[in-house]
């Protein structure tokens, strides 16, 4: 049985070591190769969790990397926003089904 710390809940009490320790290693400050991926992009400029998305598919295609769905690209996101690495730039762009998305930036 797992102490929950402070992990602000990315875990719940019944999921899996692994998930336990990869919870405790984003809290530790350690980055995701994907947590990087992102960062890298947002370095470059401001974009939206479906243009991260459209990117990493298109360079999982050409990098042979392991692809990854637009669910988990959000979640890394959120986790760097929590880390206070990233925000919101008070923008908003359109999603290929014409609703107003959210864009992020390097903080």
């Amino acid at each position: 049985m797992h102490k929950i710390p402070n992990l602000e809940r990315r875990v719940r009490s019944t999921d899996p070591d692994t998930s336990w320790d990869a919870a405790q290693s984003i809290t530790a400050g350690e980055l995701s190769s994907l947590q990087r991926w992102i960062l890298e992009q947002l370095f470059i400029g401001p974009a939206t969790d479906q243009e991260l998305a459209e990117l990493h598919a298109e360079a999982a295609t050409f990098d042979h990397v392991r692809t990854v769905t637009p669910q988990r690209i959000r979640t890394a996101r959120k986790e760097l926003e929590r880390q206070g690495l990233l925000a919101a730039t008070g923008n908003t762009r359109l999603t290929n089904t014409g609703r107003k998305t959210r864009v992020w930036g390097i903080k």
